[in-house]
């Protein structure tokens, strides 16, 4: 079975159970063919040079501030940082074009760094500049209409919140941080149909996507102990085995939730097979969270059949898991003969899932 299924195979499939009328599919192939019509009405690499034209546009109006002497203005930089967001969001959400999308993108970057920055270096505090890139982040996270922005501001709020956890509170603020963003992540993605249809539809994408990326980045910098000695106050810190159960009990309860989205029992056999596999694993990583958080994404990337969601899972747990068995204190034999093992376990599951619950033959046409 594809991954993902063609629109032409849902729309078959929801005629075929009386979801749809007759004429429905006539009428999805015009609007479909009219949608790409006009999307591909402007060539690649002309929008490629658009894009690379409002950047380097974006850039000559900062070295014109820079030749002005305005760097040396720290309030006066923040001021025009503040004004160049304001207007580059009025100027996405007024106009359309790859130009200006591009240019208002570059500009309103351009702006957040200048006003953080400045405030940052006049006051001469890092909190106040980090303060400062949480609210500039969280508000263009809702009024700045562009994906790439609210996945970048979804990072940068984040980020924010997370040094100003560790620098005011302390390391165990930041792992509760993590835990509170997976489980937002985690939600997310289970909600993510039902979350669509509302409101805040347009947020739902980007955030979880940025916060897939992101924390499993911040668990594999904090498992580094070379890194974490330097960035991460690991005295404070909540231990590994316990930050490992916190991500351990999320991951269960996403599976429990896949396996009753997928109309099977979780109390029964192919339910037990699964808690235990994930189990096993938070047992043998119980030092390295990233593991445990990686399979998790794994999971709901092969149930939301998302193939980027997919690649950052098997990223990451390539990544951890080659963390782990570097970090484990064996020969590389015992190393070896480890990775080897745990393979075979997950190699075993997945047969006798196949074989337990052996998926529908699909008719040939």
């Amino acid at each position: 079975m594809a991954l993902r299924p063609s629109l032409q195979d849902v729309l078959n499939a929801l005629q075929a159970e009386g979801q749809l009328e007759p004429d429905s599919v006539d009428r999805a192939r015009v609007a479909l063919e009219a949608h790409q019509r006009q999307s591909v009405a402007v060539p690649w690499f002309v929008k490629a040079f658009a894009g690379v034209g409002a950047w380097l546009s974006a850039i000559f109006v900062l070295s014109f501030f820079a030749c002005a002497g305005l760097w040396e203005e720290q309030v006066v930089m923040g001021v025009v940082g503040l004004g160049l967001c304001a207007g580059a969001t009025m100027l996405r959400r007024t106009l359309r074009g790859v130009f200006v999308e591009q240019l208002a993108l570059a500009q309103c970057l351009a702006g957040a760094a200048m006003a953080s920055a400045s405030f940052g270096i006049e006051t001469e505090n890092e909190n106040v500049a980090a303060t400062l890139v949480l609210v500039i982040s969280g508000v263009l996270l809702f009024v700045y209409p562009d994906a790439i922005l609210r996945f970048l501001s979804t990072l940068g709020v984040v980020g924010a919140a997370g040094f100003l956890a560790w620098h005011v509170v302390g390391g165990f603020a930041l792992d509760l941080l993590i835990l509170g963003c997976a489980a937002l992540m985690y939600f997310l993605f289970l909600e993510q149909a039902r979350l669509r249809r509302g409101t805040p539809g347009e947020l739902v994408g980007p955030v979880a996507f940025a916060l897939a990326c992101a924390i499993p980045g911040v668990l594999l910098a904090r498992g580094m102990r070379d890194v974490a000695r330097h960035l991460f106050d690991t005295v404070s810190a909540l231990p590994d085995a316990v930050l490992t159960l916190g991500l351990t009990v999320l991951t269960l309860y996403t599976a429990w939730r896949v396996l009753r989205e997928l109309a099977l029992e979780p109390t029964g056999v192919a339910g037990a097979a699964v808690f235990a596999a994930l189990t096993l694993v938070a047992v043998l990583t119980p030092h390295t969270p990233a593991v445990i958080t990686a399979v998790g994404m794994l999971v709901l990337g092969f149930h939301r059949r998302s193939n980027v969601l997919l690649g950052l899972a098997v990223a990451y747990l390539l990544a951890s898991g080659s963390w782990y068995y570097y970090d484990l204190g064996l020969t590389l034999l015992a190393k070896s003969l480890a990775l080897m093992g745990s393979g075979l376990v997950f190699l075993g599951l997945r047969s006798f899932l196949l074989r337990r619950f052996p998926a529908p033959a699909s008719e040939v046409r």
